[in-house]
């Protein structure tokens, strides 16, 4: 019903349909007389040939007899007889059976003439010619075996003594030819068909020749009415088409007014709205309307045989652009929910980018909003509608910075609030020294490409220093930046060749952690100025209790804040707390990495308060790095452990004792799952510190020495706890300029054992 509803160009369809019939029944009578024409054509050419058929018997038989006569070998000259005499037969069969006869191609086509009662009557008395022909014809043409047989000469007479009588040699005699019986009856037949065919095969010519002439004339007659029919049919459809214009001219000129007027409704429409309107087809080809605003939107004007995805492919990326052909496609199914699928809209917000005249490009955000158009209850087109909310993305980006700012600065001072203020102000002093030192490798000058390198590896170091402690006292804001400077150096470690220019965004980080750790440090000092006034008012009799203040803000009896203010000597003060604040930095380091990794570690620490100032900042970064590493690669998680039948919490020891004469000994020890060494080499030979050839000649000690090697690390991905390959190298390092010596000690599935001895502190300072 819905294919019949034409509305307003019902009359004019039909109009124009029942023109297109008239054309086609003129041009089928047209191709029906031109079929008959050209079967007339080929009929004057068959007849034609056919007429000469009668001759060629007679011609034939005549040469037999000839050939008889001679005799001569007539077999040849039989068959063509015999084929000459069926051919005709055939043909005139034909002829008479309806005009239906076949050319010397096989093609089959009928020739109506010799339907009519003068050709059939001129066939009636070709066939009574051809009959008595064929009596005639028959004995010949069915004889079989010779016409003839040889007579055999006398014997010669003998001698009357026996011998054979002496004669002059004479010239051979030729056999005598006579006609058999069956010889003699064809010769008979052939003479009674000859003098037959004398007469027969003109009149048989002519009767093949008057056909042809009147299928000649049907032929003329026919090409005349074909004539007349063209002539009729094309007068007849320029009257109707005449017709059909006057008649639907005034309604066309009517409804493309209206359209007209429609049309620029609908473009003033389309030129006035801010937003982006287009229309896809199945095919997901944009509609030939669509509004203004999406040149400007999309900073094109040319949208003609337009995609989807050619629109969307060069400013989106590869991954949001497939996101955003799947969702498209799957708009277009039938039983699909709309509210649902728009729920989960992967261009609700997407990032673009567009190439601007200076070289680079300008970033925007657009968002996409579908709308599926049906059309006599079957999806024909999706609507889509496109703005541009960069001011408002931005806007709301710059609104979640201030938020997250806001948040990070609250953490942070929350963090503060539970660290113990001499580990925070030893942390301070040590990273203060440690991006000091970092700024004057930068400042270093620099040529060659190994003076470079050198310097990425020391400011690496220093970094990663900072990084370790930063996390070890659960400072994230600290770490991430740390960790964010970390990256920008392994990227300048994958770079071929490298240059001074290279190191200037080092600049830049270095000193937002300049101004970040100025932060922590100016946190630190309103509190203590806080603590100050509360102190003040407490000796002034105020109401405050300055000792539950102190609880509030350190969540302990009294505050290591508190303990300062009142305490001994800076100098025995930081050699005392700075151990103290240690210890409670590697519990809390343990935890916190322990927590990440879905592990359980108890951590025991003594000896700690024996290290000597000379060694308390070294001392630190090694136990820091040893402990970290021993909870992600050593500590195995509670599931597998209980497999191992062992606690599902791992134990991990931090000891450090003095040897007289012989300096320290640190030692770093877990029950986790130790060195695997099969491991070890296997990542070494991926990372290409050693060939495989290398790999297979190493012993277990050699083996284990890989992990001190700088870049070497079994982590899968990067992490802030691991993946850099430097914790184990700043060990090595830290131990190298103490002077000291590093052992290592594992066994598979049991253990892993570092053992540092480190010379007295006149030999360290020595060294």
């Amino acid at each position: 019903m819905g294919i019949l509803d034409l509305g307003r160009y019902k009359g004019i369809v039909f109009a124009i349909t029942g023109f297109l019939v008239f054309i086609a029944i003129i041009l089928a009578v047209n191709h029906g007389k031109a079929g008959q024409f050209s079967d007339n054509v080929a009929g004057v050419r068959f007849l034609e040939n056919r007429a000469k058929q009668p001759g060629a018997v007679y011609d034939i038989s005549v040469q037999l007899a000839e050939r008889l006569r001679q005799g001569e070998k007539i077999d040849e000259t039989l068959s063509s007889l015999q084929k000459a005499a069926a051919a005709f037969d055939n043909s005139l069969n034909s002829l008479a059976n309806g005009g239906m006869i076949t050319d010397a191609s096989g093609d089959v086509f009928v020739l109506p003439t010799m339907t009519t009662p003068a050709a059939v009557e001129r066939l009636k008395n070709a066939s009574k010619l051809w009959d008595g022909y064929k009596a005639k014809l028959n004995p010949v043409i069915n004889f079989s075996g010779s016409p003839y047989y040889t007579a055999q000469p006398a014997p010669a007479p003998a001698a009357a003594n026996g011998k054979a009588p002496a004669a002059a040699p004479a010239a051979p005699a030729e056999p005598t030819v006579q006609y058999s019986p069956r010889g003699r009856r064809l010769q008979a037949a052939l003479n009674d068909l000859v003098q037959y065919g004398n007469t027969a095969h003109g009149q048989l010519a002519k009767v093949m020749t008057d056909l042809s002439v009147e299928v000649e004339a049907a032929s003329r007659t026919e090409t005349g009415t074909l004539r007349a029919i063209q002539v009729g049919g094309m007068v007849a459809a320029l009257l109707l088409l005449g017709a059909i214009f006057l008649f639907f001219a005034r309604n066309l000129r009517k409804e493309e007014a209206a359209s007209n007027r429609q049309r620029k409704e609908t473009q003033d429409i389309l030129r006035t709205v801010n937003e982006g309107l287009f229309l896809l087809d199945k095919d997901l080809k944009l509609g030939s309307e669509r509004s203004m605003a999406l040149n400007g939107i999309f900073r094109r004007e040319d949208f003609s045989d337009l995609t989807f995805d050619k629109l969307l492919k060069d400013i989106v990326p590869e991954k949001t652009l497939k996101t955003a052909m799947d969702y498209v496609a799957l708009l277009w199914g039938e039983r699909v929910n709309e509210k649902l699928v728009k729920t989960i809209n992967p261009l609700n917000e997407v990032e673009v980018h567009f190439d601007n005249p200076a070289g680079g490009f300008d970033t925007h955000f657009l968002e996409f909003d579908f709308n599926r158009v049906k059309s006599e209850g079957s999806l024909s087109h999706l609507l889509v509608t496109v703005n541009d909310v960069t001011k408002r993305v931005m806007l709301s980006r710059e609104l979640q910075d201030s938020q997250e700012k806001a948040q990070a600065q609250l953490d942070l001072l929350l963090r503060i609030l539970h660290v113990e203020p001499d580990s925070l102000t030893s942390f301070l002093t040590d990273a203060d020294v440690s991006l000091k030192m970092v700024n004057s490798i930068l400042k270093e000058p620099a040529r060659e490409e190994t003076a470079f390198r050198a310097k990425i590896d020391g400011i690496y170091r220093q970094v990663h220093a900072v990084k370790g402690e930063a996390a070890a006292l659960g400072l994230k804001t600290v770490e991430q930046r740390a960790h964010a400077f970390e990256e920008s150096l392994n990227d300048l470690k994958g770079r071929p060749s490298l240059s001074g220019s290279d190191f200037l965004p080092l600049v830049v980080k270095l000193d937002d952690l300049f101004n970040h750790l100025a932060q922590v440090r100016e946190m630190l000092s309103r509190l203590v100025d806080l603590h100050h006034a509360i102190a003040s008012k407490r000796s002034a009799g105020g109401e405050v209790a300055a000792e539950k203040v102190d609880q509030w803000l350190a969540g302990q009896e009294q505050t290591q804040i508190t303990k300062a203010l009142v305490a001994p000597p800076a100098d025995v003060a930081e050699a005392t707390g700075a151990i103290g604040g240690l210890e409670r930095t590697l519990e809390d380091l343990a935890a916190r990495v322990a927590s990440s990794q879905s592990k359980r570690v108890n951590l025991r620490c003594t000896g700690l308060d024996a290290v000597p100032e000379a060694y308390r900042r070294a001392v630190k970064d090694i136990t820091i790095q040893l402990v970290r590493n021993a909870v992600v690669h050593g500590i195995e998680e509670p599931s597998e452990r209980a497999k191992a039948n062992k606690a599902e919490t791992g134990a991990l020891a931090v000891e450090f004792s003095p040897r007289g004469a012989d300096g320290y000994e640190l030692i770093v020890q877990d029950d986790g799952r130790g060195l695997q060494l099969d491991r070890i080499k296997e990542v070494a030979v991926e990372r290409g510190l050693i060939t495989p050839a290398q790999a297979a000649l190493l012993d277990p000690r050699q083996t284990m020495a890989l992990i001190f090697r700088p870049g070497f690390s079994t982590a899968d991905r990067v992490t802030t706890d691991a993946g850099r390959g430097a914790g184990m190298d700043l060990v090595r390092i830290l131990v190298a300029e103490l002077g000291g010596r590093v052992g290592l000690a594992s066994a598979g599935g049991k253990f892993s054992k570092f053992k540092i001895w480190l010379p007295t502190a006149q030999s360290a300072a020595a060294a």
